[in-house]
């Protein structure tokens, strides 16, 4: 399991390109240092760094982690810094809403960090979408709500978190380096149902270029990203999908990204406290 320390030992390596220096970095000794980072890649069975005369660099699945990490770290870091103002006076309980996505791939770590420091704190996750999350965050259900697409309301406060490139992901035996959306209309495209916001997300990059998603032949896949890889796997068709979620897939060759010639597409991951800052509250309120 991949946890919130071997992340900071990861990206500290990376930064200083030497595990000595890491250790200097972090005080502690060099082989917790190794231990940590093989441990890491064990968890992932991918080779994250390259060892070599003149220090340590990460591989493409390296760099790939060393931007996650860096995103989760710095999430954290905010998390964190916002709760400390109520850690005098803590009450109970802290509400989440979060698209599917970053629920799926994202949250999990986090909210282990977070429940390390703040054992004390239960925390409320309900996966959801756009209308039903700024609802709640309108009527004080939700103190924090995590999207995909960016929203506008008086009293909610936005920020963007991360930003996140979507690929154009295809079958292992295909090997085209570049397609254009106009290829892609003879293709089957899958699109998880419950993804709304990158659903939404796809509908703007295709206006933009002047097309719509019923030009394509769009297949909804219910409740599983898994399954849509496997389909792609299996020569059935091809996705959008964020790059860390299929990062290991084509690691290992088991997937291909394809370029678009349109230009990348991306998604804003954005946090929404609601009216400024959440509010911590206890269970019976």
């Amino acid at each position: 399991m991949v946890d919130l320390a071997g992340l900071k030992i990861f990206v500290t390596v990376v930064d200083k390109g030497s595990f000595t220096e890491a250790a200097k970095e972090l005080h502690l000794t060099q082989p917790a240092i190794t231990y940590k980072i093989k441990n890491l890649e064990e968890d992932l069975n991918l080779t994250l760094l390259r060892r070599s005369k003149t220090g340590v660099s990460p591989t493409p699945a390296g760099e790939i982690l060393y931007g996650y990490a860096r995103k989760i770290m710095g999430l954290y870091h905010d998390l964190t810094r916002e709760l400390e103002e109520y850690a005098r006076g803590l009450k109970d309980v802290i509400s989440i809403g979060a698209c599917p996505m970053i629920a799926e791939f994202l949250l999990p770590r986090v909210l282990e960090a977070f429940r390390e420091e703040f054992p004390k704190v239960e925390v409320e996750v309900k996966v959801s979408y756009f209308p039903p999350i700024l609802e709640g965050l309108l009527s004080g259900n939700f103190d924090v709500g995590l999207l995909e697409i960016k929203a506008s309301h008086k009293e909610i406060f936005v920020e963007e978190v991360w930003q996140e490139p979507f690929l154009l992901v295809i079958p292992p035996n295909r090997h085209p380096r570049e397609l254009s959306l106009r290829d892609l209309q003879g293709e089957r495209v899958f699109i998880r149902e419950e993804a709304v916001g990158m659903k939404a997300i796809l509908e703007d990059y295709l206006r933009e270029k002047g097309l719509r998603l019923k030009d394509f032949d769009v297949v909804s896949v219910s409740g599983s990203t898994e399954a849509i890889k496997e389909m792609v796997k299996g020569g059935m068709g091809v996705t959008f999908l964020p790059k860390g979620v299929v990062a290991g897939e084509l690691q290992k060759g088991e997937l291909r990204e394809a370029k678009l010639t349109e230009g990348l597409l991306c998604s804003d991951a954005i946090s929404l406290p609601a009216r400024g800052t959440p509010r911590l509250r206890s269970p019976s309120s």
